[in-house]
């Protein structure tokens, strides 16, 4: 627990608060508001050592993009990289992979561009221009290298669009594009496909693997509740899955035209309950579990590192007035009940938290330290606006600023 302090300063971008004229660190807090308020920007990924981010403007009549990277070490801004488009209807959608930022350009139509910079040596080593199968819909990276494009049917391809919607229940196609090679591989699984688009989340495991995790609910909770009390017998079909493959299988299963991806079941529930995919924070994966007739959920953690998996507590279920939140960046669980005036935030596992806070401080983003609520309070993205509540000091500071977290680092921007 916190002791008891005096008051909370800010000071070469770091949160502090005093206790007895003693400053401790508690949260690092990156203010950006000066330099950023009042420009277009949007945050790409905040690392441990860099904000990367991209700001739209308008130069001499035409749409420019820049991409910046903001180091903490220098407390600078630098250029990575700018490219402009005469043609205003094109939309810009970025993604961070590990050593790169993509940025795809579309324009609801049969065609993107892809322009990918390099992190490190601030280069643009692709710009392409890639033809669809139907309009542009969602594009998600699998890593630096390996994209895929959702499409949906356009006016040219209605008809194929309409067979694969008869045959398999899907109106959309995926395509997987190697950028290296230039090289387009038509997706076969639909399922994987569409859980890829849907619930994607990454881990390394212990020998540095990276692998994917997905979550492959049967329906939702409240369906499949219904469900267990209207069957009599139980279809051994009717599953929550939760698989796990790594990236280079799902690389090769996929090129190699595999209409059915072999992946590993790490959780599954049949009808009688369910389970859901919470989170991964540090080296766990946090599920959460129920059996209906048992009445309470239990939460879970899978440690990437070994495998193993191990109970970390019990809860009561959703009700009309509280449910659970889970904080994604912490992995700590907390009970959340609302009554006409209050919201009250109570530890539940890995978390000792007692606080209550007005409705009017916002939603909930997360908490820090079991202290600190960080809150949207938004009326509109032209006037943002978030609130740190101290549930020490029954406090509440508002900011007229975006923000952005990423463990204990707060960007204002």
């Amino acid at each position: 627990m916190l002791p008891e302090c005096d008051k909370i300063f800010v000071k070469d971008m770091v949160l502090y608060w005093c206790i007895s004229e003693k400053a401790v660190m508690l949260l690092t807090v990156i203010d950006l508001r000066d330099e950023m308020y009042k420009r277009q920007i949007d945050i790409i990924e905040i690392t441990d050592d860099y904000i990367y981010y991209a700001e739209e403007l308008k130069i001499n009549g035409v749409d420019t993009i820049y991409l910046y990277s903001y180091s903490f070490e220098d407390e600078c801004e630098k250029v990575m990289s700018f490219f402009a488009f005469d043609d205003s209807t094109y939309l810009q959608h970025y993604y961070a992979c590990d050593d790169s930022i993509i940025v795809l350009f579309e324009n609801d139509s049969n065609r993107v561009w892809i322009v990918k910079v390099d992190k490190h040596s601030n280069e643009e080593v692709l710009r392409k221009k890639i033809p669809l199968i139907g309009r542009f819909f969602e594009c998600i990276p699998i890593d630096g290298s390996n994209i895929i494009i959702y499409t949906k049917a356009d006016s040219n391809s209605r008809e194929l669009f309409n067979r694969c919607l008869e045959e398999t229940n899907c109106d959309c196609l995926a395509n997987l594009y190697d950028l290296e090679k230039g090289y387009r591989y038509f997706i076969r699984d639909f399922k994987t496909a569409a859980l890829l688009r849907n619930s994607m989340h990454e881990f390394t495991d212990l020998k540095g693997t990276k692998k994917i995790i997905l979550s492959d609910p049967y329906c939702s909770e409240e369906e499949k509740k219904e469900l267990s009390r209207e069957l009599s017998s139980i279809p051994e079909d009717i599953r929550d899955n939760i698989w796990v493959i790594s990236k280079e299988k799902l690389l090769d299963e996929f090129k190699s035209g595999e209409d059915n991806v072999e992946m590993k079941r790490v959780a599954s529930a049949g009808a009688e309950g369910i389970v859901r995919f919470e989170c991964i924070s540090g080296n766990d994966i946090i599920f959460r579990a129920g059996i209906f007739s048992h009445g309470k959920e239990q939460f879970l953690k899978m440690s990437t590192v070994d495998g193993e998996v191990d109970p970390i507590g019990t809860v009561q279920p959703k009700s009309e007035d509280s449910y659970c939140f889970t904080d994604v960046q912490s992995g700590k669980i907390y009970r959340m009940t609302r009554d006409d005036e209050n919201i009250t935030l109570k530890g539940e596992i890995n978390s000792s938290a007692s606080i209550t806070y007005p409705h009017s401080v916002g939603k909930i983003e997360c908490c820090i330290d079991d202290r600190f609520v960080i809150a949207n309070n938004s009326k509109s993205y032209s006037e943002p606006s978030m609130s740190i509540y101290d549930g020490k000091l029954n406090l509440t500071d508002t900011y007229q600023a975006r923000f952005k977290t990423k463990g204990e680092v707060l960007v204002f921007y």
